[in-house]
């Protein structure tokens, strides 16, 4: 008994979800994160599968039943229209994870999961730099000894580049532990995020201009909160450490707003979150704005879980070679994308961390149980 050609091609679509905890709490400066709810569209066609994370943690007015819902009823567009081209369904998606997860599942469903992308990173022969993250959480105690213990067993790991999250309330004391490792490490190089916890512009730019002078800091993401874009251009053209824009770009989708956000603003950096920027389509949008611009970028992250963790990096990697940089430890593309070691029941997967880079090692098998 034969099937006919659009049973041999119909599509099966489950939606499962899970529960991460992190292994300690952790903050920045605007929240805490004690677990993490995940949901994941799983595709079956003609024997092969495709698996999409949905992340809703880092975007804005998420309501759970909402979001339920919206899974559910793409579901059954997705089954009734079969196709698996994600374009067909943008007018269906109002969350940005959602619209990412769906991306995921059907590039996997077309090569195979774990396979998004061929490449060497997919088969161990090439590596991405990443920077190790330092927690807010981390400055809590204010004891300095233990803040600068942690970043040296971040160098000692093989890291020579440190993301830091600060806070306008706790400056003066991030300030006085920076040049402890200044003084201590000359050679690192750190990232700070502020998360938009600055307010007033003359305070701004006064902490701005003394983190500059320290030599070891690369850049500021998100000083002001976002959508004041007259205010972060002024901090742009005045500042002598360079910007980075990050929770500036959420919510963003339409290429002509894309377009007049970075024309006004115009920052060193810009930070791309797949889960919150669109997916990878939305994330490519503003690479190439960027590049026309002179504009720099790299990859972060979103408390993702080793599936969508594995999505971002091969897609990171193939990014890069299409572009044409290097796989060095150089400047703007050391990519923050080691938050998969955050969670204590994440996935057993082939992505490790060695010497400051993230890794996929092919002789790993994956271990995912629902």
């Amino acid at each position: 008994m034969y099937l006919k050609k659009n049973e041999m091609e119909k599509i099966k679509f489950f939606l499962k979800k899970k529960t991460f905890f992190f292994r300690k709490k952790i903050f920045n400066s605007n929240r805490i994160f004690n677990r993490n709810t995940i949901w994941f569209i799983i595709l079956k066609k003609n024997n092969k599968i495709g698996i999409g994370e949905c992340n809703p943690l880092l975007e804005k007015s998420v309501s759970k039943n909402r979001f339920e819902n919206e899974l559910e009823n793409l579901s059954k567009r997705v089954v009734s229209l079969k196709k698996t081209e994600v374009r067909h369904y943008h007018k269906y998606i109002s969350y940005s994870s959602i619209f990412f997860g769906l991306e995921q599942a059907f590039l996997s469903l077309k090569n195979q999961f774990p396979v998004l992308y061929d490449s060497e990173f997919f088969h161990g022969k090439k590596g991405i730099s990443i920077n190790a993250l330092i927690w807010l959480n981390s400055f809590k105690k204010k004891n300095k000894g233990s803040v600068i213990k942690e970043i040296e067993n971040r160098i000692i790991e093989g890291f020579s580049f440190i993301k830091m999250k600060i806070s306008a309330n706790f400056f003066d004391y991030q300030y006085s532990v920076l040049k402890k490792i200044k003084k201590k490490y000359p050679f690192i190089k750190i990232r700070v995020d502020a998360n938009g916890s600055f307010e007033n512009m003359k305070k701004t730019l006064y902490c701005l201009n003394k983190l500059y002078d320290l030599s070891i800091i690369h850049s500021i993401e998100q000083p002001i909160s976002s959508g004041y874009w007259k205010n972060m251009s002024k901090i742009c053209k005045q500042s002598k450490l360079p910007i980075a824009l990050d929770e500036e770009l959420e919510g963003i989708h339409e290429l002509k707003e894309k377009k007049r956000l970075l024309d006004i603003i115009h920052p060193e950096y810009v930070v791309l979150k797949p889960s919150i920027n669109g997916g990878f389509y939305g994330s490519k949008e503003w690479i190439l704005e960027a590049n026309k611009r002179k504009i720099k970028w790299w990859i972060s992250s979103s408390l993702e879980s080793n599936i969508g963790l594995n999505a971002i990096t091969q897609w990171t990697f193939m990014m890069m070679r299409k572009q044409h940089l290097k796989y060095s430890n150089v400047d703007s593309h050391v990519h923050g994308l080691n938050t998969g070691v955050l969670y204590v029941n994440n996935w057993i997967s082939p992505l490790e961390i060695k010497e400051g880079s993230i890794w996929y090692n092919p002789s790993l098998k994956w271990k995912i149980f629902f």
